[in-house]
Order: structure tokens, then sequence, then C-alpha cells
């Protein structure tokens, strides 16, 4: 069973099933994906003990690997000397097994041949 309430934000006030977020403590309403401001320390708590917390909806792109010099995570690209580097901070990607770089370069060098 899920809490419910009535959004405050103008233009919203529908009646939903509010989200919040563990970092910030601050409620968000699903219809509107406005801060809700009228909400008590113990309705935030039981959002929290009922599980409605706010998701990240963090999409991955394939192929994507940590990086272990600036810690994004994200497809890692091809140098001059056909290496593979960080997409951000242009560090070599050393982690990597041997099999699994080879196919990355494969790939990348595919893309880089059908991009127009």
């Amino acid at each position: 069973m899920s809490f419910v309430t009535y959004c405050d934000n103008k233009g919203c006030r529908k009646e939903m099933a509010p989200v919040i977020d563990k970092v910030t403590n601050k409620v968000y309403c699903t219809e509107c994906g406005q801060e809700i401001n009228s909400v008590s320390d113990f309705m935030k708590r039981q959002l929290v003990s009922l599980n409605q917390v706010k998701r990240d909806d963090k999409r991955k792109l394939p192929y994507s690997v940590k990086c272990t010099s600036c810690s994004r995570e994200a497809p890692p690209v091809l140098n001059d000397k056909q290496e593979l580097v960080c997409s951000y901070c242009k560090e070599p990607m050393l982690s990597l097994s041997k099999p699994f770089a080879d196919m990355l370069r494969q790939i990348l060098r595919q893309q880089a041949k059908t991009a127009p």
C-alpha cells in the first residue's frame, strides 16, 4: 500500500503517491516532477519505510566502462594510436581485459567507418 497525498504546486494539484529523495530528504510529485513543500517529517519517514524512494534514471550506453582515473562511466574512444581512452579525461583504459579491449576496438573502428 502506498502513501497518497495531494500536490501543492500550482497547475498540478493532483492526488498521487509521492517519492522522496533519500539524499536531499525532499519529496517530489510523481505527476509534475516538482518538489512538494507541505510535507511533514512524519510523512517523510513513512515514505522511506514504505520504500517510496526516488530512483536514479541513469541510462547506460552500450559498452560503457568505468574509468579508473576520473570515475565516470562512458564508452571509451580510440585515440590516434588506436588505444582505448576515456571519453572524458582521455586517460588510457588499461584495466580492461585483452579480449574485451580487442572487441571494443573492432566495434569502434566499424562505427568510425559507418559514421557520416
